[in-house]
């Protein structure tokens, strides 16, 4: 069976130059989509290409509905605007991870053995079974399609790590004057841990209320009464107003009395109080040194994209540009 990257690499030798018109890079703010989705989905050739490198119009289409739409047939369609919006915004991003994508290749790095694979695994891991499958098919997105994407996002994953991250250094300096602009990110504050139970019925409410007060388990109390039983563990600046009045003077084990909100009851059961930290030292300098390195990250990688475009050359197909902006991307 042929990997992805093979297949990617043969997909590369084709260039479907007629579809295309050049452009440069700084020009993508002249793309206008004047197509439908449906359409562009259906358009032969590709929708860019980047120093050879193809970007069908189905894997366009097929970024755009994952980052803007969560993967739900139902979210409603965008208008005319925010979809020229989305386009321009994927098809940018897409253009710039094919740009790192050429780059590791010409530098020799590649993914690790399996590594697609596994983070295919990772993924799907998370539904059930099937049910991945189902949701590409039901938002219209192909399986090679995604895993193309996941492949550019894993090497510019691969490029930030070993090209970029090695140019990056963190000065103790640094690291305090940060600490001291941002004291109040490493405090943690106070946490309430409660039992909410709400229903329709005052009588099971306070009867599923007595029985947790009492140490019954909230599964036992849960299917005895048939009320919905909910175990919170929120930071006392997030609690309701209301909760938070009815929490506040409970010791833990303790429930408040049953309140009416709307058409439901609601009780509330305190577990615990947890006071509010400071983060220890040593984790303070390793979220220190993450937002810092993070912050450089974003710096190098824009100047090393701004002189790396300057050598790609780009072609945007003439179908996503109006008959003015097609006519300047030829001059």
């Amino acid at each position: 069976m042929r990997t992805y990257e093979s297949a990617l690499r043969e997909r590369q030798r084709i260039v479907r130059r007629k579809h295309c018109a050049y452009i440069t890079l700084p020009m993508l703010c002249l793309v206008a989509v004047l197509l439908l989705p449906c359409e562009l989905r259906a358009m032969p050739g590709d929708a860019a290409e980047v120093d050879g490198q193809g970007i069908s119009f189905r894997e366009l289409e097929s970024a755009r509905i994952s980052l803007f739409t969560g993967f739900s047939p139902n979210t409603p369609e965008p208008d005319e605007a925010a979809l020229h919006t989305q386009y321009r915004y994927v098809l940018g991003r897409m253009i710039e991870e094919a740009a790192v994508c050429r780059y590791m290749e010409q530098k020799g790095f590649a993914l690790a053995p399996d590594a697609l694979e596994e983070e295919e695994r990772r993924i799907r891991a998370d539904y059930p079974e099937g049910a991945f499958d189902d949701m590409l098919i039901r938002s219209g997105i192909e399986i090679d399609d995604w895993r193309g994407a996941l492949y550019r996002r894993l090497i510019v994953e691969q490029f930030l790590s070993k090209v970029l991250r090695p140019e990056i250094t963190i000065t103790a300096d640094e690291v305090q004057q940060y600490y001291l602009a941002h004291t109040d990110e490493f405090v943690i504050p106070e946490l309430w841990h409660f039992l909410r139970i709400f229903g329709r019925d005052s009588k099971t409410v306070e009867a599923a209320r007595a029985d947790l007060a009492a140490g019954t388990d909230a599964a036992e109390a849960r299917k005895k009464h048939l009320v919905t039983i909910q175990d919170i563990n929120m930071s006392i600046d997030l609690v309701p107003e209301e909760f938070s009045a009815a929490l506040a003077p409970l010791a833990p084990g303790k429930a408040s009395k049953v309140m009416k909100s709307g058409q439901e009851y609601t009780a509330l059961v305190l577990l615990n109080k947890t006071p509010a930290s400071v983060l220890d030292p040593a984790e303070i300098s390793l979220r220190v040194e993450r937002a810092l390195s993070e912050e450089k990250m974003r710096s190098i990688y824009e100047d090393w994209l701004r002189k790396r475009l300057k050598s790609v050359k780009v072609r945007i197909a003439p179908a996503l540009l109006n008959a003015r902006n097609a006519e300047q991307a030829k001059h």
